[in-house]
This record gives structure tokens, sequence and C-alpha cells, in this order.
């Protein structure tokens, strides 16, 4: 059964119902009218496409943040186990260029470009 949502002409109050379709419209709960309006309401769905791209937002923002904080193994192991689930080029592509790379000893890197480090001793 679907979901309708209605507008009370009187009052202005807006409600939903659960209704067959052939069932009458119900009247407004506070007011008690029986002069609603049926809203045209957006129903959401989501397809495969939409679902894939999500997950490969989420995937590689968290790989990013690794990167940030300059760790570059967990990165590589997290896109490993994701490259298993969710199979989009970029991901595949991110993977193998951080096959290549190598952790940031003593520092983590801030932006691409800039590499903080810390000093010993003290």
């Amino acid at each position: 059964m679907p979901i309708y949502e209605f507008r009370c002409e009187i009052c202005g109050h807006v409600f939903e119902r659960i209704l067959k379709m052939n069932d009458p419209w119900p009247p407004c709960p506070a007011c008690g009218e029986k002069k609603v309006l049926k809203l045209p309401s957006v129903f959401g769905f989501t397809d495969a496409s939409s679902w894939r791209s999500e997950r490969e937002r989420a995937i590689l923002k968290r790989a990013r943040d690794y990167l940030v904080d300059g760790k570059v193994k967990e990165a590589q192991r997290f896109l490993s186990k994701a490259q298993q689930y969710v199979k989009t080029e970029r991901i595949a592509k991110l993977s193998d260029v951080l096959a290549n790379r190598k952790s940031v000893k003593g520092g983590y890197i801030s932006r691409t470009e800039l590499m903080v480090t810390k000093e010993k001793g003290g």
C-alpha cells in the first residue's frame, strides 16, 4: 500500500496516510475537515549506478584521509579490500599508484604538495 501526503484546505495541516488505491481520502486529523488535497510526493529509490558512485566517493574519501595522515600502508590495505566489493576504474587506478609509494617517515602530508616533518630530540 502506498503512502500518500495530504494537506487540509481549511487549516493547512499536512499529514500522511497509508491507503489502498480505492480508499476514500481521509479527513484532516487536526480539524476533522474532509476538504483535503492530495499532494504530489516524490518517492526515493536507488539504482546500482548511484549506489556504486556513492560507495566509490566514500572509499576515495577515506583513502584520501589516510594519505593526508601519512598512512600510505593503511590506504593501500584499505583500497585492496575495497576493490573486492566496489570495482571501479578510479579505485583501481589509485590502488595502482599507491602500490609504488612508500610511507613518509617522521611526518605527515597535509597536502599532496606540502610535507611537514617532526624534529627528533628536544
